[in-house]
């Protein structure tokens, strides 16, 4: 929210484009009654916002105090009627909690956010440690209590990972229905969790070229290729495990591959510490093996097990 360039906001942009609708991640210790009332008017942009479980998790990740700005903020977006949601980060610390009818019920049922995002701490960026990852063990835990959440609740809930089955596997590097990200520095990546670009925008169109340079590169290809290869736009007898999507965090060995093979670089110098750190890409390595492992029945059972008798009926 305190973004300006050119005398224009966050709100400014969303109002210059009707004909789509936004979401944005905020803290959102900036959404007075004046920013609320602006959202309410332009009507097309609603508020992630962040936190870290209740007011003891929130306070200690992000200050004394901010928890109780952020149901500020909510009360705010609540009587202007701007639809919101709720956005996570699990930890190995948090992960417990977060799905707990006492921490649904507050922010859902109390608070009134309509949906929730779960973004499963990836080890890159700042500081970076394998160590504040979920237990594979803790995954699986969570994967059950999301579908109960889900169908029991009617909760719109999503789980960037967990929640593969529902977006048909990796959505990255541009596959149809999916995305890729822009970072601020105009670097064109698979995605924000896929730090590695070839190409950047600013670059891309000073030589005469468009986003489809970066969507058609043999790099972005190539994992179009493998999420094609998993399962994406297979018969549903023949995809793979979804529960475990992603190519960086679930399958690391592929990640590295078609990242040595098409020399993406680093969009940041701890992306170059983790792809030099023999330790990270081991561990990430094992990590994904072990969710792959502890989810197979889930997937066998509940997914391509019924599919495969369908098939043979």
């Amino acid at each position: 929210m305190m973004w300006r360039s050119q005398g224009k906001d966050i709100i400014d942009l969303a109002a210059e484009h009707q004909n789509t609708f936004f979401m944005m991640y905020t803290n959102g210790t900036l959404i007075d009654e004046k920013k609320a009332a602006r959202l309410a008017e332009v009507g097309n942009l609603t508020p992630a916002i962040s936190v870290e479980g209740l007011q003891a998790e929130t306070d200690a990740r992000r200050g004394k105090g901010v928890f109780k700005q952020i149901l500020k903020a909510m009360q705010n977006l609540r009587e202007f009627g701007v639809p919101f949601g709720i956005s996570v980060t699990a930890t190995r610390n948090n992960a417990d909690l977060l799905l707990t009818d006492e921490f649904v019920d507050f922010f859902f049922d109390k608070q009134g956010a309509i949906y929730g995002w779960i973004f499963q701490y990836m080890p890159i960026g700042r500081s970076y440690t394998l160590d504040l990852m979920i237990t594979p063990e803790q995954r699986r835990r969570m994967y059950e209590r999301e579908q109960q959440i889900i169908r029991e609740k009617g909760i719109f809930i999503v789980d960037f990972w967990n929640g593969g089955p529902i977006s048909n596997g990796c959505i990255s590097a541009g596959r149809p229905g999916g995305y890729f990200y822009i970072d601020w520095n105009g670097n064109v990546s698979p995605c924000v969790f896929f730090p590695y670009s070839k190409h950047n925008i600013v670059q891309i169109y000073k030589e005469g070229g468009n986003i489809n340079t970066a969507l058609t590169s043999p790099y972005f290809q190539s994992l179009r290729k493998w999420q094609q290869e998993y399962g994406y736009g297979r018969p549903p007898d023949q995809v793979k495990n979804q529960i475990v999507p992603c190519p960086i965090r679930d399958h690391y060995r592929l990640a590295y591959k078609v990242i040595s093979e098409h020399g993406a670089q680093p969009i940041d110098p701890e992306s170059a510490e983790a792809l030099k750190d023999k330790e990270y890409r081991d561990g990430l390595a094992a990590y994904g093996d072990r969710v792959s492992e502890l989810t197979a029945d889930i997937w066998e059972q509940e997914y391509i097990g019924p599919e495969r008798k369908r098939k043979a009926a």
